[in-house]
């Protein structure tokens, strides 16, 4: 049973930061820094499932109050240690698979090979556009995915698409096909936004010998005509956004034949209970039903505001799949699209507060961060609110 001394403490830090999850987001992050110490930022927001800023403001509430060290990365102190008592103890390190890491799919020796010519692959590859929500899934998880695809048994397939494709899934799959000697995919086609993605899919394809059908498409507008109703299987890392994660699940819902038994799987990263239940929503409303969920399954290059990681989700058609979105769309989709409104950040150091979005003063927290508080000179600011919207 929780004592009242750190009853009170979860209460006050949950409240401090608008914390969505309660009480218990608060208690998850303690008992992670107990497991993890020295816990850095970013392990924690791993291990419990909250994109980094919230962590980073639990972290300073809990330094405000003596629970955590001042210095990084967070340790206990000896006062937070005695109040953490009460706490049942954080085991899932050792429940966790060792041989896969908790993916649930292992990358056998002989795949090396994969992984060392996709590695020479991403060295060439276009650079990522943030303003596209780009981050590029590490080598690993590319594999990890066309491995997951087939333990399912969705690959091979007769036609597969990859609805937004910076991760470079169509090259992934073609280069799995070709070390096991056997197509993945009679019939591939990728739709992107991004020509320089495409020619370089192209490219890549082709030293595989393999052929696709490779299309420069902006997803706002309804999927052409030739991609529509023809796939057994799509792939979408959609922007990082509950409108991102709505539209391209409808476009992939789109290019799949009508019917039940048709797959998508949907990689996006974590995100608060009010955003995730949307998401879910959209999911149900949809007509799809989620076969398995991966937590934690994808791994990046970058995608800090996420800690590097998103979720993977199997979900199938039924006979009431439709799309939500079957004509133009005119609202927000990416991260940058919603920053237009300012939020208020507060300098660690001097309580001094700053304005920070698309039309304020400092356009990002990265910018506030480079130039230091004005008034103090620090480098360390956390949001007065908390509104996990991007």
């Amino acid at each position: 049973m929780i004592n009242g001394d750190l009853a009170g403490l979860l209460t006050a830090v949950a409240e401090a930061v608008g914390l969505q999850e309660g009480e218990s987001g608060v208690e998850r992050v303690l008992r992670a820094i107990r497991e993890l110490e020295p816990a850095s930022t970013k392990a924690v927001s791993r291990h419990v499932g909250l994109p980094l800023p919230v962590i980073a403001a639990i972290n300073n509430e809990l330094r405000t109050r003596g629970v955590v060290t001042t210095n990084r990365p967070s340790r206990l102190t000896d006062a937070g240690r005695t109040l953490l008592e009460s706490l049942p103890i954080d085991l899932s390190a050792a429940a966790t698979c060792q041989s896969c890491d908790g993916h649930s799919v292992e990358i056998p020796a002989d795949f090396d090979p994969v992984l060392e010519r996709l590695a020479l692959i991403m060295e060439s590859a276009p650079g990522v556009d943030l303003t596209l929500d780009q981050s590029f899934a590490t080598v690993e998880t590319k594999v990890r995915r066309v491995l997951l695809l087939m333990r399912y048994g969705l690959l091979p397939s007769r036609a597969a698409l990859c609805v937004g494709d910076d991760d470079l899934m169509a090259v992934a799959i073609a280069a799995v096909g070709a070390a096991i000697d056997r197509p993945l995919v009679q019939r591939l086609a990728v739709v992107d936004i991004s020509p320089e993605i495409l020619e370089y899919t192209r490219s890549c394809l082709a030293e595989l010998g393999v052929t696709a059908e490779l299309v420069e498409h902006d997803l706002r507008e309804p999927l052409p005509e030739p991609l529509r109703k023809g796939f057994d299987l799509a792939l979408t890392d959609p922007p990082y956004t509950t409108e991102g994660a709505g539209l391209f699940l409808s476009r992939a819902v789109e290019a799949l034949v009508p019917g039940p038994g048709r797959s998508v799987v949907f990689s996006f990263g974590p995100k608060g209970p009010a955003n995730t239940l949307q998401v879910q929503r959209v999911i149900t409303e949809l007509g799809l039903t989620v076969q398995a969920m991966h937590r934690n399954f994808n791994e990046y290059l970058g995608a800090g505001i996420i800690a590097g990681v998103s979720h993977l989700q199997y979900l199938s058609t039924t006979a009431e799949t439709a799309p939500l979105v079957e004509g133009a769309h005119a609202g927000p989709l990416y991260t940058a699209d919603q920053r237009s409104a300012a939020r208020e950040y507060v300098c660690n150091g001097c309580a001094t507060r700053y304005a920070v979005g698309r039309d304020a003063e400092w356009p990002t927290i990265a910018a506030l961060k480079e130039a230091g508080c004005a008034q103090c000179g620090g480098d360390r600011f956390r949001p007065l609110q908390l509104i996990r919207d991007k």
